[in-house]
């Protein structure tokens, strides 16, 4: 059994902002607000904000690779992070189409097999959502708990960094969860007792990893 991995959400986690946000606020910022409030209020699961909006959407697969990485922006410790040599899976409720022309963007090699996340099809006149990590106790479109369960059967230890709502499953079973600030996760580890190292940014991850891992 191997020693360590990490599994590593996406938006608001490497990213400062939310991918499919910043995407719609090109084309659609009113649906955004609209999503957003009825998220909120619990009218809405991860799975249906996210296929609501991105198939809203009527544009070409160059077209969207180009608008999801325009206004994007990435952690900048987090290649520095990536420098400490642990084995890191990536974990998204948003999409593939969403992390690769990002991490193109700045130069970031990850293999494709080693992130999870939905998939896009862009058709003539619509795009397409799947979710080929979704299980059926799942809101969120992927089960990150499932996901990391998997691991635990591998490594001595699975740590898990996160921000949001749909990073909690996963958050309730790891050996260890680093959440971001003032973000759900948060306030879902405090509240359930669950061992936590609140951080701002990567660099705090790696001032904590070099410290106590």
């Amino acid at each position: 059994m191997k020693d360590l991995i990490f599994l590593v959400d996406f938006d608001r986690t490497i990213t400062l902002n939310d991918s499919t946000d910043e995407l719609m606020n090109q084309f659609n910022p009113q649906l955004v607000e609209e999503y957003q409030a009825k998220f909120r209020r619990g009218e809405l699961r991860v799975r249906e904000y996210i296929k609501g909006l991105l198939e809203s959407l009527k544009l070409t697969k160059e077209d969207y690779e180009k608008a999801v990485s325009r206004n994007l922006q990435i952690d900048p410790d987090f290649k520095k992070f990536i420098e400490l040599g642990y084995e890191m899976r990536i974990v998204s409720a948003g999409t593939y189409e969403n992390i690769l022309p990002n991490f193109q963007k700045e130069g970031i090699d990850i293999p494709l097999e080693h992130i999870y996340s939905n998939k896009l099809t862009f058709r003539e006149d619509n795009i397409e959502i799947s979710f080929p990590y979704d299980n059926e106790d799942s809101d969120e479109g992927i089960c990150k708990k499932t996901i990391l369960l998997k691991y635990k059967q591998k490594y001595k230890k699975v740590f898990f960094i996160g921000d949001g709502y749909s990073d909690i499953g996963a958050a309730s079973k790891a050996d260890f969860v680093f959440a971001k600030r003032g973000r759900y996760l948060e306030k879902y580890c405090l509240e359930k007792g669950i061992d936590v190292f609140v951080y701002d940014t990567f660099h705090d991850i790696i001032e904590y990893v070099k410290k106590n891992v």
